[in-house]
């Protein structure tokens, strides 16, 4: 069975920048606490497409923004 999952990346930044905001933590502290460098928040925040996905993964989840 196929299945076509569509991911709106923009909006999932979006969502990550704000909650970010909201709980007052900096682009360093983020990247403390999810085990990653700050300048890869920096590109995750930009929108670049080179991030890894665990590394997106891993910011994800420090916000929030992942199920488990």
């Amino acid at each position: 069975m196929e299945r076509s999952i569509r991911l709106n990346w923009d909006l999932l930044v979006e969502e990550a920048i704000k909650r970010r905001k909201e709980q007052k933590i900096s682009q360093r502290r983020l990247a403390a606490i999810a085990g990653i460098s700050q300048p890869t928040i920096s590109r995750f925040e930009q929108r670049r497409e080179d991030i890894q996905l665990s590394s997106a993964m891993k910011i994800l989840d420090v916000l929030g923004l992942v199920e488990k």
